[in-house]
């Protein structure tokens, strides 16, 4: 290890000799340095002069000292007292930076290194997840003549003449037209209430595509798309039923419907087969909200979603000591995620509640600021809003929001 240049006689008169801490930053950042003073002959850096592996100098020596005396080049821009002074507002920042907290103003991932991690308010500590089920719209009652009688399909087989006497709200949930008493919501609540797991989504996962070969067997592969990730994806989520099964009825109706589509049967609407809208399938929302419980952090749309399974084997014994659970296998055709035009089809579809323009249906905040507790009436539908953030990268966040019409 070698600095040169350090010597007295080497220096301008009245040129300043390198401090010793000059000396050892020096010779810990390269293996030989040349000090070089600059014209005042009162301040200077040093100038690589390592030999490359040719034996010879860089051919352009490369500055590694800043030009500001090395006395002067301070550690830290706290000062001794705001060290030892525990009334200092800085002596209680630098206990923070200590521990890897940092305020909002001071967090900047894209022009700064936290070389020991970080731990800032933008750290996300608790979030909920929301699924949002759409109705599918099954033909099983007269919708067209407004009449609302059971279909010709289904007179005389016991199966429908029951639904259709005693079980009304299997078939709001199932088919999506069926308005009755002025009625409309195009979610399903059944599900939405009773479904106890997550939703899970597909990785995505890009193809390779094989270039030639040379001479030597050598080939090279570039990366193709992920798209085809989002194709096809299948998954199951489990849901929790009452003694009257709700939920059970809900698939054993859709199953029934299915098989005598399948037979030719049943067909689904004119206006559905004249613009080709496939009526039985799905679409499932899925928002995952912050510690606030309305910040949207993530939020994707599964498309075309079939149920294609009904767990009978529940009920091969009569044990139901945690309730009624089912896992139900589902198929969807693909899943699109943090794509705004999802946000938009939602509130599209929030709007066509028929209390989305009632004034007798108010916003339910997630805080009951009266009560000092979580605000747990219940809602009739959500919808998303746009909201200004100084602390969002973005400058904007979205909301998920409620209404609902019931004041106590």
């Amino acid at each position: 290890m070698s600095v040169k240049g350090t010597e007295s006689k080497n220096l301008p008169t009245g040129a300043r000799q390198p401090s010793q801490a000059e000396l050892q930053r020096a010779a810990a950042t390269a293996k030989s340095l040349t000090y070089i003073p600059d014209s005042s002959g009162k301040d200077g850096g040093f100038i690589d002069t390592t030999p490359t592996e040719q034996g010879g100098l860089l051919d352009r020596p490369v500055k590694i000292q800043s030009s500001a005396a090395p006395d002067q080049i301070a550690k830290s821009k706290v000062s001794n007292k705001d060290l030892t002074d525990p009334s200092s507002s800085k002596y209680a920042k630098l206990i923070y930076h200590s521990a890897n907290f940092f305020s909002e103003d001071e967090l900047d991932l894209y022009r700064k290194t936290y070389r020991f991690g970080y731990f800032g308010i933008d750290t996300l500590s608790a979030a909920r997840e929301y699924l949002f089920f759409t109705r599918p719209d099954l033909n099983i009652v007269d919708v067209d003549s407004k009449s609302y009688d059971l279909l010709p399909y289904y007179k005389g087989i016991p199966f429908w003449e029951d639904l259709y006497a005693n079980r009304k709200n299997t078939i709001i949930e199932l088919q999506n037209s069926y308005k009755i008493f002025g009625y409309s919501d195009p979610f399903s609540h059944l599900l939405q209430n009773t479904v106890t797991s997550g939703l899970d989504i597909p990785n995505l996962s890009a193809s390779m595509i094989e270039g030639p070969v040379n001479d030597y067997g050598v080939g090279y592969s570039y990366r193709g798309s992920s798209e085809s990730s989002d194709d096809n994806p299948t998954f199951s989520l489990e849901f929790k039923d009452n003694k009257w099964l709700n939920v059970y009825n809900f698939f054993k109706t859709y199953e029934m419907y299915e098989t005598m589509k399948h037979h030719g049967q049943v067909a689904p609407r004119s206006d559905y087969i004249f613009n080709r809208v496939i009526h039985d399938q799905m679409a499932i929302y899925k928002f995952i909200v912050g510690e606030d419980m309305e910040t949207i952090i993530y939020y994707g749309k599964m498309y075309g979603v079939t149920p294609t399974s009904l767990p009978r084997d529940n009920f091969s014994n009569a044990t139901f000591d945690d309730g009624i659970k089912y896992s139900i296998d589902f198929t969807a055709a693909f899943y699109e995620d943090m794509i705004p035009d999802i946000l938009t089809d939602f509130n599209a579809l929030a709007r066509n509640h028929h209390g989305f323009f009632d004034k007798n249906y108010h916003y339910i905040d997630v805080y009951n600021e009266y009560t000092d507790t979580a605000d747990g009436r219940p809602a009739k539908f959500a919808f998303v809003t746009k909201q200004s953030s100084s602390s969002s990268p973005t400058g904007y966040t979205y909301k998920l929001k409620w209404k609902g019409d019931d004041t106590a």
